[in-house]
């Protein structure tokens, strides 16, 4: 009985992925607050060299906690990540799917090149991380 309890569960979670947003922005939030797992940049751990992410997550954790200067800091994505994460889980909650707005290539396209550019300001700067 106990295993079709636990089946009809997940069943309800798989037919409402839309959470999924949800879930992750929260698993960002309460990062600050426990010790939960992550992954390292395995770029980083091969080459030593940071990757253009290296503080990314950081950088969101402690702007979902209301650290912006911290944030920016740390990376200067975090805060709009965060506030992108949030955004996305209020909207595919509402719209009740998982990607809720489509996304332009010419914003993929900036978004990337800037970051690519942002890292190599950091890379002959310094990854200065307090």
């Amino acid at each position: 009985m106990k295993l079709n309890n636990l089946i009809n569960k997940l069943k309800f979670f798989i037919k409402r992925k839309y959470f999924l947003p949800f879930g992750l922005t929260s698993y960002f939030f309460l990062k600050n607050y426990y010790s939960l797992p992550g992954i390292t940049c395995p770029i980083r751990a091969i080459t030593g060299v940071p990757c253009p992410t290296c503080f990314l997550t950081r950088s969101t954790c402690l702007a979902l906690k209301g650290d912006l200067e911290d944030s920016f800091k740390t990376h200067l994505y975090g805060p709009f990540l965060a506030f992108f994460l949030i955004i996305w889980s209020i909207k595919a909650i509402q719209k009740k799917h998982f990607f809720p707005f489509l996304i332009n290539k010419n914003y993929i396209l900036i978004t990337t090149i800037t970051l690519i550019f942002y890292w190599i300001f950091r890379l002959k700067n310094g990854f200065d991380i307090t």
